[in-house]
Order: structure tokens, then sequence, then C-alpha cells
């Protein structure tokens, strides 16, 4: 609760800066010279980030002012989900490789300049967002060779994380590749030592003792990017490879109110496999109209075993899953003038998943609905959409996306069905003055359907049990969103932002047969949310090269409960979220100092609730914090020295398990289980030569 008083003042004080500021000469960052200045383009050189020290571009689009990173979703198709940046004004082809991986292996020593667009900007596709970056590379031929080796041994001495990583960016002429190979060894933060507790309604223990989880995971991946810019053509070829062992280990050492002492003991392992190639062509056919078409094509192969030993049966789950996607897409651009341009787009997908999962508890085979299935789609989109700019500073985005997909299933259930949705959305962006923007969004949003969601699957470390639904249908709502940003002392940025949706067939559990949870549509609901992002220079107030980045949301959703018929939360929406980060440059000893418990919202704590036929469950994670020295021998080589979760944050998750559906109210016990993830320390060095 300090915590949130606390922010909530910093945003008291952000809001009133931009007043302060009036009676200041404000420094307004100039584009590039060689670029011309457009209202709601904000341009950043490379002497804008000196401060920072930054070796990558990832380094760079994280220091933006008002700006919070957004890698996007992983989701069948193309043509959604994309995440906020964009590389020379393009998306990039790959999704098996995330975007935070390919802004890491640009070296910031090929950077011309990275651009803030707020509200759109000519040939600029901004993917349904209000704001994006665009990292704008250097021509001409370079090339960069980067090492980076990581390693962190946590305090108790039992483990050590390391993370090897190899990258090739080499420019020449008209043609430019990227290569990576790396690999990690590391442990979840859902490890660490604590206990577990049962009691009854009445509080009284009838079970506890001390619990461990240890969750390790391996992973080694590569990938590829290559690219030639022709006179009026360009071509880019990805491929991606990548293999993750998980080994998910718990034990629980109990003791009864009797004195009888007995283990539990669980043990979950899973192989990811994952492939991609991708290619794509772009063509000038003149100086405004652009056309481009990509082909890609996933595969990937899921294996999953589980074992939990209790003083009950034991229980053994066996899960496989081979999925794919190719797709093919076309988008056509139109620049007719700096204040209109065209967007249109067509996609066709095919996609499949075949599932097969097993139950056995005391030796015996438990028959679960849609155990082996197999999942086909086929999927068409067409789009089109305008950006125009009536004033300087006014920008209007229209457009709108009609998708239909034919899914069928065979296994469980022998069915198909036919979807087809209209996604209007339209984009109003207003700049009263140079400093200040208003943006309005209101969209129709179309969920995509999970299609490990028509199989079923098991948690034998917990006893429960999830059927598949094959009559699960994509949640819809309409989205309405308020963005109001103020830019104040040149560097900073003070962005407040107001959402409300209008939900349809919300997806949630559902109870089948009154014995399985599965997930399901539990009707009609809403959601809100409010946003801060504040980036807060503190040289005005006496610190000099001194930064605050605060970014926090509140959340609130209402459905009616398909169990009991009374109004909630929907699952596993966090109620508060917030980051913060603190900066203290230290030029003459090339270093920078950090206080950050960030990286993404969640870091200053966060708690989720879902709800089951007989079970309500909750978690929790308390804030994580996390202390760093940057030091830069030279512009091209990065020594990281962090302190990590130095307050050893503790995970709590609660089971209310009931007798019976929730709705009959009887409570046959409760279940809390902490644990505490050691500190740990940290030294990683990146090299580029």
């Amino acid at each position: 609760m300090d915590r949130l008083w606390a922010g909530a003042a910093l945003c008291a004080l952000a809001a009133a800066i931009p007043s302060l500021g009036q009676a200041q000469a404000v420094e307004v960052i100039e584009p590039a010279p060689a670029v011309q200045a457009e209202v709601g383009v904000i341009a950043y050189p490379p002497p804008f980030f000196a401060e920072f020290r930054p070796i990558s571009a990832s380094d760079a689009v994280q220091r933006l002012p008002g700006f919070t990173f957004t890698t996007g979703e992983s989701v069948r198709g193309f043509g959604g989900a994309a995440g906020n940046v964009l590389i020379d004004g393009q998306r990039p082809t790959a999704k098996s490789v995330s975007l935070d991986a390919m802004l890491q292996r640009i070296p910031f020593s090929t950077i011309e300049r990275i651009d803030l667009i707020r509200g759109g900007a000519p040939g600029i596709d901004m993917q349904g967002y209000t704001v994006v970056a665009n990292v704008i590379r250097k021509k001409g031929t370079s090339t960069v060779r980067s090492v980076q080796m990581m390693v962190k041994p946590h305090l108790g001495g039992d483990f050590v994380v390391y993370n090897p990583r190899l990258e090739l960016s080499t420019r020449s002429g008209r043609l430019s590749i990227d290569l990576g190979l790396g690999g990690r060894h590391d442990r979840s933060y859902e490890s660490g030592d604590g206990y577990l507790r049962r009691h009854r309604a009445n509080g009284v223990v009838f079970e506890e003792g001390a619990f461990a989880a240890d969750h390790y995971s391996d992973t080694v991946g590569a990938n590829f990017n290559g690219e030639y810019r022709g006179d009026v053509s360009t071509y880019h070829l990805n491929a991606a490879v990548d293999r993750s062992d998980t080994d998910r280990n718990e034990l629980a050492s109990l003791v009864t109110s009797a004195g009888l002492a007995f283990l539990e003991r669980s043990r979950n392992k899973a192989r990811n496999d994952k492939a991609e190639i991708s290619a794509d062509y772009e063509r000038a056919f003149t100086s405004g109209i652009t056309g481009r078409v990509l082909a890609l094509k996933t595969m990937r192969e899921d294996r999953l075993n589980g074992l939990s030993l209790t003083r009950g049966p034991t229980r053994q789950s066996r899960e496989t899953a081979e999925s794919g996607e190719t797709i093919l897409r076309s988008s056509l651009s139109a620049v007719r003038s700096p204040r209109l341009q065209f967007e249109f787009g067509a996609e066709g997908a095919l996609n499949y998943l075949d599932a097969a999962s097993s139950l056995l508890v005391g030796g015996a085979p438990v028959i679960v609905p849609s155990a082996n299935v197999r999942v086909e789609e086929k999927r068409a989109e067409g789009s089109g959409a305008f950006t125009a700019k009536p004033r300087d500073n006014l920008t209007i985005e229209a457009g709108a996306r009609f998708e239909t997909s034919t899914i069928s299933q065979t296994g469980g259930a022998n069915k198909e069905k036919t979807l087809s949705f209209l996604k209007p959305r339209t984009i109003v962006t207003w700049a009263p003055d140079g400093l200040s923007q208003v943006r309005v969004r209101a969209e129709r949003v179309v969920g995509q359907l999970n299609f490990r969601d028509f199989a079923a699957s098991a948690e034998v470390d917990i006893g429960t049990v999830n059927a598949g639904n094959p009559d699960l249908e994509p949640e819809r709502s309409w989205v309405f969103e308020l963005a109001l940003e103020r830019r104040f002392w040149s560097r900073g940025a003070l962005v407040l932002t107001f959402k409300h949706e209008e939900v349809q067939s919300v997806v949630d559990l559902i109870p089948i047969a009154n014995q399985f949870d599965a997930p399901g549509n539990i009707g009609d609901g809403t959601r809100d949310e409010a946003k801060v992002n504040l980036t807060l220079p503190l040289d005005n107030l006496g610190i000099p090269r001194g930064q605050v980045r605060f970014n926090a949301a509140w959340r609130d959703s209402t459905v009616i409960d398909p169990v009991t018929g009374q109004e909630r939360r929907i699952s596993l929406q966090r109620p508060f979220e917030a980051d913060v980060t603190i900066t203290k440059s230290l030029p003459r000893w090339n270093s920078s100092v950090i206080l950050e418990a960030g990286g993404g919202l969640g870091s200053l704590g966060f708690e989720e609730t879902s709800y089951r036929i007989s079970e309500i469950r909750t978690v929790k994670e308390l804030p994580s914090w996390k202390l760093i020295w940057d030091w830069n021998p030279d512009p091209n080589f990065l020594i990281r020295f962090q302190w990590e979760n130095f307050t050893s944050r503790a995970r709590i998750r609660e089971r209310i398990l009931f007798d019976g559906p929730r709705s009959a109210g009887v409570v046959n016990s409760i279940e809390h289980r902490e644990v505490s993830l050691q500190s740990m320390l940290m030294v990683r060095a990146r090299k580029q030569f």
C-alpha cells in the first residue's frame, strides 16, 4: 500500500510539472537535419541517448520518453498482434523470434535515428497502435560481431543461470545479413523455498510443513535474417529453430495434526520444439505505391509428462501436440500525399493441431472429454484503411478488417463451424500545441481461439483436470480508449490512458458435466483500465542526468459467474500492476546506476484469481527489486553487474476448496502455499567488434 501511495504521489507531481514548465524555456527535440519534421513525429538521433550508453536498439527503444515497449502477442496469422516497434518502417516478418531479440541484435552504432510516431505518418502502418517507434538504420557498409555471456549465481549457492549468445550483423551495399545463436540455462521465478499449510474454514490447521519448488529450463536456438534491397524491390528471408526443455519439481514435507509425517511430490517434464521460415517480397511500383507479398510456415511439437505422488492414488499424465501454420499475405499501400494514404491487405492461412492426452489415477485410466483431437482451421481476411491529415494538428485513421474462418474438429467431437467477423477501427489524434496530444480509439476486437482449449489437459501436481471444449467461440469486444499526452522539460513525458471494453462471450472457465472445468464462454461483461506512463527527468529537480520511469495500470471487470450466478471479476485479470526504474548516469565513470522494479508491468507485484467449479485459486507476487551498475569501458563494450531480487520476493498461492460446487458455499479446506526465491548476483558482458 505504501508503494501505491508513493506511485500516486509521483503521478500527482508529474501532472503538476507541465504547468511549472510553462515558465521555463522548453528545449524541443529537433529531427535529424535530413528528415522533414512531421506533426506527431519526434526524431531521436544517437546523441539523445548518449548519457544512457546503449549498445543495441533494444536499449535505446526502452529509453524513449512517453513510450512503453510492447512485444505483441503470439497468435495465429500475421495481420494482428504485432509489437509496437518497426525496423526501417516495416514490421519484422518473423513470428518465432521475439521483437526484443531482433532489436537486441541491431547494434546501436548502426542506427541513424529512432522516430517516435504518434498518430500516424505517411507510409507507416501503425499496426493498430496509436504510438509506434521506428528504428531507422544507417545505409552503407558495416559489420558488427557481438559476443554476450551472462552468469547469474543464486546466493544460496545451489544454482547458476548462464546465457551465452553470438550474433553477426553485416551490411554491404544492398545486402544485409543478421545471424544469432544462443542458449540459456535458467531457473523459473516460481522456484523457491517456503511452506504449505492446509486448514479448515474455521482456521483449524490439519496439515502443514516445508515446501520447495525447483523449476528449471534449458533453451537453445538459432535464427537468420537476410535482406536485399534493389532499386525498386526488396527481398527478405527469415529462418529460426528453437528447442526448450523444462523440468518442474515440487516437494512438500508435511505433518498432520495427529503427528503423521508424509511427503507430496510432483514432477512435470516438457519439451517444446519450434521451427519457422518466411520470405517476403516488396516492390515500389511508383514513388507512392508499394506492394508486398509474404509467405510464412511454422511448425511446433510439444510433449509433457507429469507425475504426482501423494497419500492418495498416484497420478500420471501424458500430453503430446503437433501444430503448424501456413500463411500467405499480400498488401498494397498508396501514399497520395503527405496528408493522405491508403492501405489494403489480404491474408489466407491454414492451421492445424493434433493433440493427445491420457490420465491415470492409481494406475486406472480416467476418461476425459476431448482427450484426443485434431483441429483444422482455414482462415481468410481482407482489410482496408486510410490515414488522413485534414489539418497539421489532426490525424484520422479509419479502416476495417473482415475475417472468416472454418474450424473443424475430429476426435472427442466431430464438428465444423464457420465464424465471420467485421472489425472496424477508428483512431483520431489531435495536437492542440507542440507539446500535447489527445488520442481517441474506437475498435471492435475479436479474440483468437486457442486450439489447445479444444483438447483436455491435466495438472497432476494439484489434481485438477481441464476438459476440452469443442463449442468454444472467440471473445468479442468494443474497445473505447482515450490517451492524453504532455511533454515537458525536453526529455519528460506524461501519458494517461483510459480504456473501456464492452465484452461479448467472455472466455473463462465453465463446468462440463458438473465434473470437469473447461475453457468456455460465460456471457457478456465489461473491462476497464486506467494507465499512467511517466518519464521524469531529474535535472530540473537538482539531480543532473537522473531519470525516473514509472508505469502503472489499474483494472476492473464484471461478469456473471456461471456457477454461482453472482457478479465477479473476470478470471486472471490483475487489478494492479506497475514498474519503476530510477537511473543516475555517471559520465565520469562511464557508468549508470539503476534501481529497478521493472522490465515490464508486474514487477511491483500482482494478484490474479481464477474460478473453477469447486475452487477459487489466487496467485500473488510481492515486489521484486534489482540494483544495477552498467559500466562501458568503451562504446562497444558493456558490463552489467546486477543484484537481483535483493528483497527475496515471495510468491503466494491460495486455494479455497469447496465440498461440491461453489454455489453451495460449503468450504472444505483452504490451502496456503508461499515460496521465496533467493537473491541473485548477475554479471553480463556484451562486446561488439
